[in-house]
């Protein structure tokens, strides 16, 4: 008589199987999270880019309109001659910054035209108006520049 053996555990292709699924398994993971610290750091680059470009719009907008406080306004854009403080608009023109001190991959310029209501504040003209436009970029080594552009009148 002879005795039947039972065997116990599992089979080598049933490990193999199984070893093969977790693999995968892992490997999906791993490259979920890759993905979730990539997009972590895009998203903080572009939270310091609108912090900036929001900080230039600010210091910009807290300037008077001209150095003129009344009409006629100054025909040239940019800084006058003996100036040593942006104290107007049109004094960013031409306004270039390649590094923030603390934000080294991060730069900024700035032009000031004066435009008419009646092309609709998009052409740029040569003589003084009531209405300045302003143009920021801020940019970055490895992403899009970002722009703001917004219109600042005399308020008379």
């Amino acid at each position: 008589m002879k005795l039947k053996q039972t065997y116990h555990g599992f089979s080598l292709v049933e490990v193999l199987i199984v070893l093969l699924l977790l693999s995968g398994g892992f490997i999906i993971l791993l490259q979920a999270l890759n993905t979730g610290k990539t997009m972590r750091a895009k998203s903080e680059l572009l939270t310091m880019q609108a912090v900036l470009l929001n900080d230039k719009v600010q210091e910009i907008r807290s300037r008077k309109f001209d150095e003129n406080t009344t009409s006629p306004w100054s025909t040239t854009l940019g800084i006058e001659s003996g100036e040593t403080f942006r104290d107007d608009l049109d004094d960013y023109h031409l306004f270039a910054l390649s590094e923030y001190p603390n934000q080294t991959a991060f730069g900024c310029s700035v032009k000031v035209a004066y435009v008419q209501s009646s092309s609709g504040f998009h052409t740029a003209v040569t003589g003084p108006t009531d209405y300045k436009r302003i143009m920021i970029e801020i940019n970055h080594k490895s992403i899009p520049a970002l722009r703001d552009t917004f219109i600042v009148s005399s308020g008379l």
